[in-house]
């Protein structure tokens, strides 16, 4: 049934047969879609229906010892205890914190101190989790569809229902073929036996998907890439203009988000209109037709921002750009 199902949701998304369901069904991929595998659910529902029977409080119902059939390859009763099993050896290892989170940044429920709606909700998500470790396993031994396991550094991206929506008709399809390299590059069209020269046109390499995108001397020297980049900056400055010269009600200093510990209150329920209220004179300076740099009087640096928005009289400085990521800079605190 699922291969059946993944055939017509392969062509309504855009992508080629040969797409791995990975990439359809995955939760853990660079880009991930508001789908989930027919077997996933099956098995998530299998695995609550033995819970259900075992742990109910009915005892005909729990000593009837009900066998839940679920076919050869996979048992329910089986998943469920090997599940149970890992939560227990969580519980003896404890949390371990990852990365450079601090004690207490990773918190997670206890199976020993969880009630029985609780144990069969983490029952069904390890369930869910052993499904997504069986994908990222058959992704590493994929060269091409699964190279994305090789990025760092690289944020995922999480498309809703709303996004798919009000997307084109071929933009999630592009979205996808690009992540897992199945786009009609020359070096992949070689490959597939449709073309006998994988040469870029312009440099005479191989012409896979991360030269065409960013890796061609010859484009970069003929100011492409360049060109590229500013269309979408000059989009990105166009939006910011109007939003900064729009009248809002000023704000004596930007709102945050209140961090309330486990079983605090909200001090208080104001909501921010966000950064550009908190100013009047905001000047927008954008990279475009000539090299932007910081002002001298803010900071002595060579990195080059794509946009500076600068208020002189609160002391606040909003960049992108420059370290690849939004910053905000108040000269009154530094």
């Amino acid at each position: 049934m699922e291969r059946a199902l993944s055939g017509y949701i392969r062509r309504w998304l855009g992508v080629p047969k040969s797409f791995s369901s990975i990439g359809v069904y995955s939760s853990g991929s660079k880009l991930q879609l508001p789908l989930s595998s027919v077997t996933e659910e099956f098995k998530v529902t299998k695995a609550r229906q033995v819970m259900m029977l075992r742990d109910s409080s009915d005892e005909k119902v729990s000593g009837a010892q009900v066998e839940v059939n679920t076919g050869r390859k996979w048992r329910a009763d089986k998943a469920v205890s090997d599940a149970e099993t890992q939560l227990k050896h969580n519980d003896i290892v404890g949390t371990i914190t990852m990365g450079r989170l601090g004690l207490g940044c990773v918190t997670r429920a206890s199976w020993k101190a969880a009630a029985l709606s609780e144990r069969r909700k983490t029952v069904q998500q390890e369930v869910r989790s052993a499904e997504e470790d069986a994908r990222q396993a058959t992704a590493v031994s994929m060269k091409k569809q699964g190279s994305w396991l090789k990025w760092k550094g690289v944020q995922a991206r999480r498309v809703s229902w709303n996004d798919m929506m009000r997307m084109d008709q071929h933009r999630i399809g592009y979205l996808l073929r690009s992540v897992y390299d199945v786009l009609p590059t020359p070096t992949n069209l070689r490959t597939w036996n449709l073309t006998e020269d994988p040469s870029c046109r312009l440099c005479g390499r191989p012409a896979n998907l991360e030269h065409i995108l960013s890796s061609c001397r010859t484009a970069l020297t003929d100011g492409r890439y360049r060109w590229r980049h500013d269309k979408i900056l000059s989009d990105i400055a166009a939006s910011l203009d109007a939003a900064r010269k729009k009248k809002f009600p000023e704000q004596t200093k930007p709102t945050f988000i209140n961090f309330v510990k486990e079983g605090g209150s909200v001090t208080s329920s104001r909501r921010s209109t966000g950064l550009l209220t908190t100013a009047r004179d905001w000047d927008l300076l954008v990279d475009l037709k000539k090299q932007l740099k910081f002002p001298a009087e803010i900071a002595n640096t060579k990195l080059r921002p794509d946009i500076l928005l600068l208020s002189r009289m609160k002391k606040q400085i909003c960049s992108s750009g420059a370290d690849g990521a939004m910053g905000r800079k108040n000269g009154r605190s530094t």
